[in-house]
């Protein structure tokens, strides 16, 4: 846990709540591996898999280098989905093995994703529709982005056509109490407060355009095995306390820092991103570290399931 959550603070930094979250992710699916042929499906621009698989970046990298339209912030404009040849990740170490099929549907990321070398092959497309690979084509398969699309179904048919028989895969999805968790979805969306309209702008469509499904255990496992596929091992993950302190975070500030950032000098940068880590580390790690123990009287905000066909 430690070196995932340090690596994922490095690139995170001015978003230090994306590190607590994720690493998080990579302890609640430790007993899935890779198995070739492999597929990354929404891949986005390979940060998490590549650190989940052992790589390891220059304290000089981070996810930052190339976003656009700051201004749009609150508009919910994907500051990401943008590409700079000039900009490469300093790789330190490379990944501890490879994954066939990088898949997602903004080719801006997967450029990103190309320059880690985790991948070997990249392919856009739209998760929702039918996917481009012959049946019994993978023996793994991992996904985070199956609850963003309009009806998540028709991809988990899909993902038992195209895994082996023994195959696996693993999912995240969301649980039908993330919501409630959410400042917004709990004060204004359910309360139908005005005065707490506000929070449309932390929101940035996460709630109301991303996090699509959330639904109980049963509810997912009905799902699942009408696809053809069964489950294997499911936890969960993510309490609410943690949940909360990600669903503000650092969110608001994020255009005001970065221009911050952007106005000093490389080496004025190293020095202040040392301490800006070091001082989150000492807050959120510990938070990280005992994400299953806290709020133990409601159920966490994630499922992770592995599925074998």
């Amino acid at each position: 846990m430690n070196h995932y959550f340090d690596q994922l603070l490095n690139v995170y930094w001015l978003r230090p709540e994306t590190a607590l979250w994720r690493s998080i992710d990579i302890q609640a699916m430790k007993n899935f591996q890779f198995q070739s042929p492999s597929l990354d499906l929404g891949s986005g621009d390979g940060i998490f898999s590549f650190i989940r698989a052992g790589g390891r970046f220059d304290v000089t990298f981070d996810a930052f280098q190339a976003v656009w339209n700051l201004d749009s912030f609150f508009d919910k404009v994907d500051i990401y989905n943008t590409f700079d040849t000039s900009l490469c990740p300093i790789v330190i170490k490379k990944a501890d093995y490879l994954i066939d099929y990088a898949f997602d549907h903004k080719e801006n990321l997967l450029k990103k994703a190309k320059a880690l070398g985790l991948h070997k092959h990249f392919i856009v497309g739209d998760a929702s529709k039918r996917l481009p690979f012959d049946d019994n084509s993978f023996n793994t398969i991992f996904s985070n982005i199956v609850y963003w699309l309009d009806d998540p179904k028709p991809t988990f048919v899909e993902l038992a056509r195209v895994l082996k028989q023994k195959g696996r895969c693993c999912v995240m999805l969301p649980n039908k109490t993330f919501p409630e968790f959410s400042f917004y979805y709990n004060l204004y969306i359910k309360q139908k407060k005005d005065k707490f309209k506000f929070l449309e702008k932390l929101d940035r469509g996460r709630i109301s355009d991303n996090i699509k499904h959330a639904k109980g255990k049963d509810e997912w496992i009905k799902m699942i095995e009408s696809s053809g596929l069964k489950v294997v091992m499911h936890t969960m993950h993510l309490s609410k306390t943690t949940i909360q302190i990600w669903d503000v975070g650092l969110r608001p500030l994020f255009p005001l820092l970065y221009k911050m950032v952007s106005e000093l000098s490389k080496d004025k940068v190293r020095e202040i991103k040392k301490q800006w880590i070091e001082i989150f580390s000492m807050f959120l790690k510990p938070v990280a570290e005992m994400d299953s123990e806290l709020d133990k009287d409601i159920e966490p905000g994630f499922h992770c399931f592995i599925l074998e066909k």
